[in-house]
């Protein structure tokens, strides 16, 4: 659960662990966060969250930002005072932002300044209710409640939108962490195959967090004390792998493919030690795949939905006859195959679509 996650995971095991990397645009310098560091900031989320939302449980709080440190700490400070975490895509147009702003009906909105197009209309509507993401900065740490609700409402995030308006997905704390031994688990693979220590490594975190396998990631990675090396924009992406040293990352197909091209053209340096690749989102190339593997990287496929929690079936297996398998299900979970839908049901699973 969250409780435990900051005040014995963070605060306790892996307090001296660097959480948080970053490249900060003014300089170019590489800024990082503790683990220690990171649970003291989201205890002084939580306290202002809590001082500053009137009756703030089950009140929204939005997220409208690029990656940032604060994403995180936001995070788990708004849940942990009490609120419901809502993490909208902050490019989206003025229609499809205002009509999801409109169903979340939010208290507060944290956002990070910067105009993606409708900044206008964004403080026309919500300018009394916009706070900048470090909003809790000068709050002192406060203390920390067990007190969220397992099955409850505890964070809400947008669909695509691929079959119309997107639709709030509203996931419980249960939800989120029954899906984190399907995303944890498979490591043990990695370290079969390749032989290679898992026990500490970082992560480039170049997907956006309102994303579920970010959202996921901000999870997984806290429960085992590895870093996040934060990519908050994908102009800056190799300049941000070449400044952090990064194992692992979650790509979607246009990454990969730029990924792909550096290997296939000798450039590999470019990657700064990049060699564990999580795929997902869209279906992917079987032979840029299975290129990559021959080249000594361990590729793994991920088959899930928001819906799920990201949670679904995972195809680990380096064995060029198994690429397009989905892979390993769920052991938690029930599936079956329905007029060729594949469906799912179980703990991870959402607990609705929010007010459908």
């Amino acid at each position: 659960n969250v409780y435990d996650l900051v005040t014995r995971t963070m605060e306790q095991e892996f307090p001296g662990r660097v959480a948080f990397r970053w490249v900060e645009d003014a300089t170019g310098t590489v800024k990082e966060k503790t683990y220690a560091e990171y649970a003291q900031d989201i205890r002084r989320a939580a306290a202002w969250f809590a001082r500053n939302i009137p009756e703030v449980e089950g009140k929204r709080v939005v997220l409208l930002s690029r990656n940032c440190y604060e994403y995180g700490v936001n995070t788990f400070g708004a849940v942990l005072a009490g609120a419901v975490l809502v993490t909208m895509n902050q490019k989206k147009t003025w229609d499809e932002l205002s009509w999801e702003l409109e169903l979340a009906e939010p208290a507060l909105i944290l956002n990070d300044g910067v105009d993606y197009g409708c900044r206008d209309q964004l403080e026309a509507a919500y300018g009394e209710r916009l706070r900048p993401m470090d909003v809790w900065k000068d709050t002192a740490p406060g203390g920390l409640e067990k007190k969220i609700d397992p099955n409850a409402l505890m964070v809400m995030l947008f669909t695509s939108g691929t079959t119309g308006r997107s639709k709030g997905v509203m996931l419980s704390q249960k939800n989120l962490f029954s899906a984190m031994p399907a995303f944890l688990d498979p490591f043990d693979d990695v370290k079969k195959y390749t032989g290679w220590n898992t026990d500490e490594f970082s992560s480039l975190s170049a997907l956006p967090m309102f994303h579920i396998s970010a959202m996921t990631s901000l999870v997984s990675w806290s429960i085992t004390g590895h870093s996040i090396n934060l990519c908050n924009n994908l102009k800056y992406f190799y300049r941000d792998l070449g400044a952090m040293h990064s194992e692992v990352m979650a790509v979607v197909p246009v990454l990969l493919k730029s990924i792909y091209s550096d290997v296939m053209k000798g450039r590999r340096d470019r990657l700064n030690g990049l060699c564990v690749l999580t795929c997902g989102a869209a279906m992917f190339d079987p032979k840029i795949l299975s290129d990559m593997m021959e080249k000594g990287f361990f590729v793994a496929q991920m088959y899930g939905l928001t819906e799920t929690c990201g949670d679904g079936a995972w195809n680990s297996s380096q064995e060029a006859k198994y690429l397009t398998s989905v892979g390993h299900v769920d052991l938690s979970c029930e599936y079956k195959l329905d007029d060729g839908e594949l469906c799912m049901r179980g703990d991870p699973i959402m607990l609705g679509y929010y007010k459908d």
